[in-house]
């Protein structure tokens, strides 16, 4: 090692005699495009002398990573960190000696390199706009109107930049970009940043993008009509993800979130399934109603009221049910009541109807029967069934009595022939055939013998 001469290649050389008294100019001025485009730029030399000056330009922040204190008063060991933002100069205390021979005598003492070690890094502050994102695989998000998953790309547009203007959050900014995007690499490019935020815009926006559509209901096919408010809303979440890492995002939003062709068709069809469905539910409902106002109309000209209408159906149904003793009772029931319920000419009429029914039921149906085999109500008038001790209409006890089949004449039981005409009122037998004859009866039902008077 030479007194005059230092063994570090990461320190700057400086000749001749009054080169040993000599100090750093410390600047970044890039020579041509390519070296502009860098984010970041470690300065080549390090372990500068004491006194040596720092150039920043505009749109340049320098960090200045300094260990002189380390270690001193309780500190913990960490190195200084000091950030200039540009346009400035700054005069280093670094901790070395501005004299050549004595710097070179102490770093000897140390294996040749400095106690003080010091470096400075240099960024670009420069904006960096229209810059592009895009999904690699769809997005899966769940259509909150459909109620099924589909599958949507997005595309757009950001930009970002790393802060300088507000002083008192540019140093704090610069030291969070240094440790943890560049680390300790000489050179950090724009198109490494660029791979950076891309891939943390993949990373957040699928996840937001997916929620803004469920808690807002936004339908797949309405989509393209929100796209200029979900870029809004996604750009104020992402401004607090980007500056976990110093970066400040400008600008940030969506060209396209489009839906899958297939996914799209589907949904289309679901949609007409469910127009024509309900064109078809209003179809049937109109032809309801239609219908339910003819029967209105045919009602008014006819002169009666749906609830008469429905008494009536109910006395029919009742009337044709002869199923069973038990159903002929109750539809009869049914249908008296309903006939009670109407009043009028149209009540009598279901009374009658209900009679008949009880009659048919249990076989004494007098439109089936010969009056001889009736008695009637000396109150009512009413036909009973022959041997009914009393009358089904108004309940009033019948006395026993035997009407004659030739002149109606009611005789008392027992009688054998009528006090009126003298026609016998007991039953014979056919003196051919032996068959039992009905009173009066004057040819044999069973074999047509003639029978005499």
């Amino acid at each position: 090692m030479s007194l005059f001469q230092s063994a570090n290649p990461k320190e700057e050389v400086h000749k001749g005699f009054l080169g040993q008294f000599s100090v750093d100019n410390i600047k970044w001025e890039p020579g041509d495009d390519s070296e502009a485009s860098f984010v970041c730029v470690k300065y080549p030399y390090e372990d500068f002398p004491n006194g040596s000056y720092l150039h920043v330009s505009q749109s340049q922040i320098a960090i200045f990573i300094n260990n002189y204190d380390a270690g001193i008063d309780g500190n913990g060991g960490e190195s200084q960190v000091s950030i200039f933002t540009g346009p400035c100069k700054e005069k280093l205390d670094t901790g070395d000696s501005r004299f050549a021979p004595f710097r070179n005598v102490t770093h000897a003492l140390t294996g040749g390199s400095s106690q003080f070690h010091c470096l400075v890094y240099f960024v670009n502050t420069t904006y960096m706009n229209e810059l592009k994102w895009g999904t690699v695989e769809p997005i899966l998000v769940q259509d909150p109107e459909e109620e099924v998953n589909i599958h949507v790309s997005a595309y757009g547009l950001y930009g970002a930049h790393i802060e300088a203007e507000d002083k008192s959050m540019a140093p704090v900014y610069a030291e969070k970009f240094l440790k943890r995007i560049v680390g300790t690499r000489d050179i950090f490019t724009r198109d490494e940043l660029i791979s950076f935020m891309r891939a943390k815009i993949l990373e957040y926006v699928p996840d937001l993008l997916a929620k803004e559509i469920v808690e807002q209901n936004i339908g797949i096919l309405k989509l393209p009509a929100k796209i200029s408010e979900l870029s809004t809303i996604i750009k104020v979440k992402l401004v607090e993800n980007f500056s976990e890492f110093g970066l400040t995002l400008d600008n940030f939003s969506f060209n396209s979130i489009k839906p899958r062709e297939e996914d799209l068709a589907a949904i289309n069809e679901m949609k007409i399934q469910r127009k024509r469905a309900q064109f078809e539910a209003e179809g049937n409902a109109a032809k309801m109603d239609i219908e339910s106002a003819a029967r209105q109309r045919m009602r008014e000209r006819e002169g009666f009221t749906y609830q008469e209408q429905r008494g009536f159906d109910v006395m029919q149904d009742a009337a044709s049910n002869e199923s069973n003793i038990s159903g002929g009772i109750m539809g009869a029931g049914m249908g008296l009541g309903m006939g009670v319920g109407v009043g009028g000419a149209v009540g009598a009429g279901f009374s009658n109807l209900a009679d008949q029914t009880i009659n048919k039921t249990l076989g004494n149906d007098k439109t089936s029967q010969p009056s001889g085999n009736t008695v009637k109500c000396p109150k009512c008038g009413h036909e009973n069934p022959a041997g009914a001790k009393f009358c089904l209409e108004c309940g009033s006890k019948i006395e026993s009595v035997v009407v004659c089949p030739k002149c109606g004449h009611e005789n008392p039981a027992g009688a054998k022939f009528c006090l009126e005409c003298g026609t016998s009122l007991t039953s014979h037998k056919c003196p051919n055939c032996g068959a039992e004859l009905e009173p009066g009866a004057k040819f044999c039902m069973n074999c047509g013998t003639k029978i005499g008077d």
